[in-house]
C-alpha cells in the first residue's frame, strides 16, 4: 500500500486567523502607532514658532505614516499577512492612530476624519513597501528601494516648491422672485430652522444658523452666527442694493476645526436679474489654505464651503419665494 505524500502547508492569505496572528497585529499595530505619535510630537516641538506651512513640518505628513508602515510591515511579517490582510492591518492601526491623536493632541474629531484617507493611504504605501522588503529574497528587496526613494524625495522636495494657496468657491441658486425681494433676505436674516442635512454638519462641524448687520452700507458689523455659538465677525465693504453685498472676515471664531488651516477672507453675493421674474443668487467665499498637500485638502475645502452656502441660500430663497 503507498502512502501519498502530506499536502503542503496552504499559503498564508488562505490560513484562518489565529489568536497568534491577532497578538502580532495589535503589537504592531501599537507600536507603529506609539513610533508614530512620538515623531508627530518631536515635529510639532521642533517647528515651535514656525508656520504649518513650514518646510519642517510638511514632510511629517508623508515620512511618519510611510516610516509607520514599514514598522508595522516588520513586526507583522511573522504573521506573513497577504495583500488584502495587510490592507486590514493598516485599516485597524489607522483607526487606534485616530484614537490616540484625539486624545494625546485634542485633535478636532472633524480634521482627524479628513485626514484619515490620506493617512492611510500613505501607511499602507509603507506596509506594502515593508511586505517586499523584509523578505529574504534580495532581488524584491532591491526593487522595493525605487518607490520608497520616490516616496522620500517627493516628500522632502515637495515643501521648497509650494506657497499659500489662495482659493474661492462659488455656488449659484434661482430664486422665483425679484432681486429687490431677495435682496431684504441676503443681507441679514433670523435663525434657519431647518436642520442640517450635509453629512459633516451633522457630525459637528459648525454650520450658519444666523447673521446680523448693523445696516446696508459699507463699513457696516456683520456678524454670522454658526451652531455653538461660533461667531465669524464681518465688515461691509461694497453694498449696491439690490445687486452685490461684498464684505470681509475680520475676525474668526477660536474653533480648532479652522486655526492654522484655514483663513476665509472674504464672502460676497451677488443678485443677477434673469428678465423673467427670477434672480439668480450667486454666492462666492475667498479663503486661504495653510495645509498641504494642497491638492487634497483643496478638494475638501470646497466641498465644506459648498454646503455653507448652500445652506444660507436655500433658506434665502425659501423665505423670498413665501407669499
Amino acid at each position: 500500500m503507498v502512502i501519498p505524500p502530506p499536502l503542503p502547508d496552504p499559503p498564508p492569505s488562505s490560513r484562518r486567523p489565529t489568536s497568534k496572528n491577532a497578538f502580532v497585529w495589535l503589537l504592531g499595530a501599537l507600536v507603529s502607532d506609539a513610533v508614530m505619535g512620538g515623531l508627530y510630537a518631536l515635529v510639532a516641538w521642533l517647528t515651535v514658532g514656525h508656520s504649518v506651512g513650514s518646510p519642517l513640518v510638511a514632510p511629517s505628513l508623508f515620512l511618519v505614516p510611510f516610516f509607520g508602515g514599514l514598522l508595522a510591515s516588520l513586526l507583522w511579517r511573522r504573521a506573513q499577512p497577504s495583500i488584502w490582510d495587510t490592507a486590514g492591518y493598516v485599516l485597524g492601526a489607522t483607526f487606534i492612530a485616530l484614537i490616540g491623536a484625539a486624545l494625546a493632541y485634542a485633535e478636532g474629531v472633524i480634521c482627524l476624519i479628513i485626514v484619515s484617507p490620506l493617512f492611510y493611504g500613505v501607511m499602507l504605501a509603507g506596509a506594502l513597501v515593508g511586505r517586499v522588503w523584509f523578505r529574504s529574497d534580495m532581488g524584491k528587496l532591491r526593487v522595493s528601494f525605487a518607490p520608497l526613494a520616490i516616496v522620500a524625495l517627493a516628500a522632502v522636495a515637495e515643501p521648497h516648491f509650494r506657497s499659500e494657496h489662495e482659493g474661492s468657491v462659488t455656488d449659484m441658486l434661482v430664486v422665483r422672485a425679484s432681486p429687490s425681494r431677495v435682496w431684504r433676505h441676503v443681507t441679514s436674516f433670523p435663525p434657519i430652522s431647518a436642520k442640517p442635512d450635509f453629512w459633516m454638519f451633522r457630525i459637528g462641524l459648525p454650520y450658519p444658523v444666523e447673521t446680523t448687520s448693523a445696516g446696508d452700507f459699507v463699513g457696516a458689523d456683520r456678524r454670522c452666527i454658526f451652531s455653538g455659538g461660533a461667531v465669524f465677525r464681518e465688515v461691509v465693504s461694497e453694498c449696491v442694493p439690490s445687486t452685490r453685498l461684498t464684505f470681509d472676515m475680520v475676525e474668526l471664531p477660536d474653533d480648532p476645526e479652522l486655526i492654522g488651516h484655514l483663513t476665509p477672507r472674504r464672502g460676497q453675493f451677488e443678485l443677477r436679474d434673469n428678465g423673467d421674474g427670477t434672480t439668480t443668487l450667486v454666492g462666492t467665499t475667498w479663503y486661504s489654505l495653510h495645509v498641504h498637500p494642497r491638492w487634497y485638502f483643496d478638494g475638501w475645502t470646497q466641498h465644506i464651503f459648498r454646503a455653507v452656502h448652500l445652506r444660507v441660500m436655500e433658506d434665502v430663497k425659501r423665505r423670498a419665494e413665501q407669499p
